[in-house]
């Protein structure tokens, strides 16, 4: 098939009109060479553009002005830009009293004051945009964007900076607001807004730059809601205590520790709404405290302390009925107390349970293995191995020390008569058992433990009796596994420039878990500690200044001016089987060394 085409030749008195054939594969062609050209735009491909957007200073309102008393910034680049993120980003120091509109007109963001806005006499001001002005198309930000103006004379020109750090873990805290006061009140830092403030990066560094001298209050708040104001215990918070005096001669950073406040005591919940057990919890370890009962006679109470909690466990065997607890601790003072004692006190009513149904789903198991659902038991006629549980849980078990068993309830009492303990299915009978008096869930076991071997420990029926009086109904396993030498490794650790006559704590991490903890008073400004028979992992050595010798770490408290102890954290080189890994560890500096 051919097509004829017309075309019209213009003259000056006219035109007239021509044709020409054109075959059908030459009209694709053609058709396709049109639609060619109809789909141009820009070039695919090329590097990729990495460079910030540029400010056109001739084209904005000049930076570093002096006798400022303007309510419109602009500020040209050159060209197209986003914003993103001004709420966190943008800051304006000293604080405004209200925060600046900042709209893009163009390749312009423009900064427009309150027309109420009244700003400070001699006062240099400095408006830092972070990382809020980025390019079009890469979104490449803005390099160190800052605007300064002076409604005085001249420009200040004071700096500083620091660190920001976690006070538990050392690492570096980001997106944390850094404050400088006038006020040196302690209201200031709850219902003020400071004088200066800047924000961490990445890597917990913050600066201020055009400070004018003067003396001020340091403080860093975890900001949550951006309001420059600390909300309390909801906020991390840090602090310098002496004041800080700006002027020419300032030299070094100021470095922070953050850290959640000491909270006040009190009761963050309790719970009775089962049998056998009222718990509380508390905001913070409890000290001292009393309980007292109103119930009828024949009441048995049993009372466990945690760090964080106190579980009181009772028995009422000869009735079901209602009755009363009585809680008070020292840290409740106060002088409305109820008590003749001065001490405020939380009145639980522990409400009718059955008894009866308590005991009829109860059950005995290990403290961390979860129970399995009860069913028919058949107990054994003999005292001689019954068959093991598919699965039981194997524990590695260092030959030098006991091992703690801890189970789900209180145990009164045990019958070992009926502890069976084969090694490589030969009985022992060289062990002895032990209650824990730390805990009335936990009982010791020790024995002559051998290296390469493996130990199966089965606990008959009736072989543990708990605080009712009801015994184990069927048979708990358990396998410990002792490595040999050749399995395991030794960790030798110097402890260096540490404080003669303070209490320390060294705990020894394998990951989250806490494998080995000493306490100790150091003696010199030096101590060695070994560790023998550690499996084979990277472990970290944490040293904690225990200043109050409480056996632990204690946070800070901005109220009584008290900083958070010091803590020491440290990754070791990953320990090897049959190896000794020799560190020497600095509250300075640290140094490693391995040894075979």
């Amino acid at each position: 098939m051919n097509f004829i085409f017309f075309a019209r030749e213009s003259h000056a008195g006219g035109g007239h009109y021509s044709s020409f054939i054109v075959h059908r594969s030459s009209f694709i062609l053609f058709l396709a060479f049109l639609v060619s050209c109809a789909r141009q735009g820009a070039p695919v491909g090329g590097p990729k553009d990495t460079t910030p957007p540029g400010l056109d200073t001739l084209a904005s309102t000049p930076n570093f002005s002096t006798r400022f008393d303007q309510k419109r910034i602009e500020l040209k680049f050159d060209e197209w830009v986003v914003l993103s993120d001004l709420t966190t980003q943008v800051v304006v120091s000293p604080p405004l009293a209200t925060r600046p509109e900042i709209i893009l007109e163009g390749k312009t963001v423009v900064v427009n004051f309150d027309k109420k806005e009244v700003l400070r006499p001699n006062t240099t001001y400095t408006i830092n945009f972070g990382t809020a002005v980025k390019d079009l198309h890469e979104g490449n930000p803005a390099k160190d964007l800052r605007f300064v103006f002076s409604t005085g004379d001249f420009i200040d020109s004071l700096s500083l900076k620091g660190k920001v750090t976690d006070a538990f873990t050392g690492d570096a805290t980001e997106n944390i607001s850094v404050l400088l006061y006038e006020n040196f009140a302690d209201s200031a830092v709850r219902k003020e807004r400071p004088y200066y403030f800047s924000r961490t990066d990445k890597t917990g560094q913050y600066e201020f730059n055009n400070l004018r001298a003067g003396n001020f209050r340091v403080v860093a708040i975890e900001d949550g809601d951006k309001n420059l104001k600390w909300d309390g215990e909801n906020e991390r918070i840090a602090f310098r205590e002496a004041a800080l005096e700006l002027n020419d001669s300032l030299r070094g950073a100021v470095n922070l520790k953050l850290f959640k406040n000491s909270p006040r005591f009190r009761l963050t919940g309790q719970n009775a709404n089962r049998y056998g057990l009222v718990k509380f919890g508390f905001s913070i370890p409890v000290n001292t405290f009393e309980t007292r009962t109103l119930a009828p006679e024949g009441l048995k109470t049993l009372t466990e302390k945690t760090p964080d909690s106190l579980m009181f466990w009772y028995d009422l065997p000869t009735l079901d009925t209602a009755w009363t607890l009585l809680f008070s601790s020292t840290e409740l003072r106060d002088k409305d107390s109820t008590s003749a004692s001065g001490l405020m006190v939380d009145t639980i009513e522990v409400r009718k349970i059955l008894r009866s149904e308590f005991l009829k789903n109860h059950r005995i198991t290990f403290g961390d293995e979860v129970s399995a659902p009860v069913g028919p038991q058949v107990r054994g006629k003999t005292l001689g191995l019954t068959p093991l549980p598919k699965t039981i849980k194997t524990v590695i078990q260092a030959p030098s020390k006991s091992s703690n068993l801890l189970f789900n309830f209180p145990i009164v009492a045990y019958d070992t008569s009926r502890w069976l303990i084969s090694i490589d299915t030969i009985r022992s009978w060289a062990f002895r058992v032990m209650s824990d008096s730390t805990s009335p869930r936990r009982l010791s076991l020790a024995l002559d433990w051998k290296q390469g071997k493996a130990y199966t420990l089965q606990l008959l029926p009736g072989a543990i009796t708990d605080f009712w009086g009801t015994p184990n109904t069927d048979t708990m396993s358990r396998i410990f596994n002792v490595l040999p030498d050749k399995q395991v490794g030794t960790l030798s650790l110097t402890l260096e420039k540490i404080h003669p006559g303070t209490s320390y704590v060294l705990q020894l991490l394998n990951g989250n878990a806490l494998e080995e903890e000493r306490r100790f008073l150091a003696e010199t400004d030096s101590k060695k500690l070994v560790f023998n028979y550690l499996q084979v992992a990277a472990y970290t050595a944490r040293l904690i200044e225990d200043l109050n010798g409480n056996g632990r770490w204690d946070t800070g408290d901005f109220r009584t001016k008290r900083q958070p102890e010091e803590i020491f954290n440290k990754k070791l080189e990953p320990l090897r089987a049959n190896w000794e890994l020799e560190v020497s560890f600095s509250t300075e500096t640290s140094v490693e060394k391995k040894k075979k």
